[in-house]
């Protein structure tokens, strides 16, 4: 009884002294924080198989001084391994497509190792590919992008448009 009171107040002195959040344990500026806020990943499975692992990075939102035009992503894609080859391993060969609330892409543009794009990226890896996508503008404030194929399914990424306008509090009409 006696242990458990001494663990107890232990607790109660020591619980409340953390003042560092996970961030605290990272030197990160302020860019590739808003990076790992905005990174989104998915899978599309068939068959209890992963056939691609698609992650993706909103720069309108982690950027706005550089990317304002249009709605840009930086995009990394992962294929299953087959015997086809390396080449199989792109987007276009794999018979995949990119699109943003239903609209294609207007740039897809793969992105080379030390290309300075890429470093936005939170998670880096040899066996990804990467691009950066560019869409035309979308006047919605949501965003939905979609990795699709038409024999292995799709995955779809959701994000917000920032800074979300919320409308004004409407005058009531009761006194």
């Amino acid at each position: 009884m006696r242990f458990s009171w001494i663990a107890i107040s232990a607790l109660l002195v020591f619980g409340g002294c953390s003042q560092k959040g996970a961030f605290d344990l990272f030197k990160m500026d302020e860019a590739h924080e808003r990076a790992v806020e905005q990174l989104r990943s998915g899978a599309i499975v068939l068959s209890l198989e992963t056939k691609a692992i698609f992650s993706s990075l909103y720069l309108n939102n982690t950027d706005p001084a550089h990317y304002s035009d249009g709605e840009n992503f930086i995009v990394s894609v992962y294929f299953e391994n087959d015997d086809k080859g390396y080449k199989t391993r792109e987007l276009e060969s794999n018979g995949y497509t990119l699109s943003l609330n239903g609209k294609k892409a207007t740039l897809i543009e793969p992105l080379s190792e030390k290309d300075p794009k890429r470093l936005l990226m939170p998670v880096q890896n040899n066996w990804n590919r990467y691009y950066y996508v560019k869409f035309d503008s979308v006047p919605e404030p949501s965003l939905a992008l979609r990795l699709e194929n038409n024999q292995t399914g799709s995955v779809v990424l959701n994000y917000q448009k920032w800074p979300l306008v919320t409308p004004a509090p409407q005058k009531s009409s009761y006194k």
